[in-house]
């Protein structure tokens, strides 16, 4: 299978990932891929410390990709990217990475994320079906800013063995409506199928991503962007990748093409 495109990368500047971006770019290479999009989990300056990049690595890893490109220009164009949660209170700073910093794209990826009181959550911590109503306003709201090319793994909440309620039906529908109105494509994440199948209350699965959401936007007809979220330089083009791509043709889904 051909695959064209991956714009969901990390490296290990992420604290818990492998490899730098020469790495991912030579595997990324090998595959035949046309655009490698480098979309490491961005730094916030006073906050949430840890699993990502430290703030005071922002512009070497800048360089680096700019350095990559240079090597692979005219066989493959690299972009420059960072995965972020969208926090209300950061605006100034996901402006400040695409216009003094100048990267091409962010992803939105709620790891954490803001209820409507003000308070933080964080998913992989969620014991309740009425967080996940919560968590879908999130990425509603983090849609309709305009900072984010598209939602990484919109679906991660049901990596939880909580059962399927009308919560989930709900939350499906904030998801769908949002990017129906802003005409904004959602991620199918092949790093959901790393983690193999397992029996939940609502069948055997994937933790992510889910059958059930996917049907609705397939109704829907939003466009769908099939990336690896790799860790790994050896996930770039893996065989998960190509699990994604076959799962999403049987399904009929509108795929993200490049221009």
């Amino acid at each position: 299978m051909n695959i064209e495109y991956n714009l969901h990368t990390h490296t290990k500047r992420c604290h818990h990932a492998g490899g730098d971006v020469k790495d991912y770019a030579a595997e990324a290479a090998k595959a035949g891929i046309k655009v490698l999009g480098m979309s490491d989990h961005g730094p916030f300056k006073d906050f949430f410390p840890g699993c990502r990049m430290d703030f005071e690595d922002v512009e070497d890893y800048r360089q680096e990709c700019l350095a990559v490109r240079e090597e692979y220009k005219g066989r493959m164009d690299l972009k420059i990217g960072f995965e972020y949660e969208y926090i209300r209170s950061r605006d100034a700073l996901y402006e400040e990475m695409l216009t003094k910093y100048q990267f091409e794209y962010l992803v939105l990826g709620q790891h954490f994320f803001e209820d409507r009181s003000g308070n933080m959550l964080y998913v992989y911590q969620m014991d309740d079906t009425q967080e996940i109503i919560e968590y879908a306003l999130s990425v509603n709201e983090g849609m309709k800013t305009g900072y984010f090319k598209f939602a990484a793994h919109p679906d991660l909440i049901f990596m939880h063995d909580l059962g399927w309620d009308i919560n989930c039906d709900r939350a499906c529908d904030i998801i769908v409506d949002g990017a129906v109105k802003g005409g904004y494509m959602l991620e199918y994440n092949a790093n959901g199928l790393r983690r193999g199948i397992g029996q939940f209350k609502d069948g055997e699965r994937y933790q992510y991503p889910h059958r059930k959401m996917f049907e609705r936007i397939r109704e829907a007809g939003i466009e769908v962007i099939i990336n690896s979220d790799c860790h790994q330089p050896e996930q770039v083009a893996d065989e998960e990748m190509v699990k994604a791509y076959k799962m999403c043709e049987e399904m009929g889904l509108k795929l993200y093409e490049l221009k």
